[in-house]
């Protein structure tokens, strides 16, 4: 498994602590440090653990440090954490059993919830995407459902698939998973395996323009390619970008349910409250399928939605 380090020595010993406390015990752990400036890397290198392995070099991004560590990985299946998140004990035993039950599956992902800076829990992020319409919006990178730190994967399907475009750090995750959902079947666990921290310091929450142009920049590669088109370029993309009325409004919706989502971690819920009321009203489906994913999610004997091919 990777996890890429860059300046979370607040939460890397957390993070480790929940990767190592696995039920499933056969582990390969990779911390790519990406030039931290602080102590995570020496905590790491600290851990009296014969699995943990660090790997230090110069800053470069944390796609470059995720394929970092997917060239130093050695086992068949490929796990992603970031730093500041966390596994739940069955995490690991309950996705590497739904992947090898089943050769078509090429990634299998779980419902996170959601994490405080402080520690407190709250809601849930994950949905699943067993239906055609859903495997459709994979593949054209218009849906990503569940957060990278829940993902496993088949290695070679991720070395096959190019790994992370490093090019387009904030999206990614959105990049590898539409093309690995060309390759076979997306399962999502849908209970919550892990804790995914949201926090005012992350990119989303202070880049949300350049996060939502690239994301369209990746759907439309995504989409030029399932259909046999010339992909776009970046630099071309970027320099024509251009947003109608309408994306302005949907994006300002999506912002404000982020912003509302954040105060309300924060315990800040009339103004949570009110700038939910503003999103609710620009986009209103959008706004309460989101309010529903965040909902606690019910806990099934068997749990586990795919994706199919």
């Amino acid at each position: 498994m990777i996890i890429p380090l860059y300046n979370t020595e607040k939460y890397i010993g957390a993070c480790l602590a929940s990767v190592l406390s696995q039920t499933h015990r056969n582990l390969d752990v990779i911390v790519v440090d990406d030039g931290s400036t602080d102590g995570g890397a020496a905590i790491a290198e600290g851990i009296a653990d014969e699995r943990v392995r660090v790997d230090r070099g110069p800053n470069q991004g944390v796609s470059a440090a995720r394929n970092r560590g997917l060239d130093l990985a050695e086992g068949e299946i490929v796990a992603f954490l970031d730093a500041d998140d966390l596994w739940y004990p069955n995490k690991l035993s309950e996705q590497i059993s739904v992947l090898q039950s089943d050769a078509g599956v090429v990634a299998v992902g779980a419902v996170f919830q959601y994490l405080s800076g402080n520690g407190r829990r709250f809601g849930r992020a994950g949905e699943g995407a067993r239906d055609a319409a859903s495997h459709e919006r994979l593949k054209r990178g218009q849906l990503m459902p569940f957060p990278l730190s829940s993902l496993i994967a088949r290695t070679d399907a991720v070395r096959d698939a190019g790994g992370f475009d490093e090019s387009v750090p904030p999206v990614a995750d959105l990049d590898l998973v539409a093309r690995l959902a060309l390759t076979g079947s997306v399962a999502t666990v849908m209970r919550p395996l892990g804790a995914y921290r949201v926090h005012s310091s992350a990119m989303s929450a202070r880049q949300p323009a350049e996060m939502m142009m690239l994301a369209r920049f990746v759907e439309k590669r995504a989409t030029a390619r399932l259909e046999g088109r010339p992909a776009p370029d970046l630099e071309s993309f970027v320099s024509s970008y251009q947003l109608t009325k309408a994306q302005r409004r949907r994006d300002g919706a999506a912002r404000r349910f982020r912003d509302a989502g954040l105060l309300v971690m924060e315990g800040r819920y009339v103004r949570a409250t009110a700038l939910c009321a503003v999103a609710l009203a620009a986009r209103p489906s959008y706004i309460l399928r989101r309010i529903a994913m965040r909902l606690p999610a019910r806990r099934t004997p068997s749990a586990v939605a795919h994706s199919g091919t």
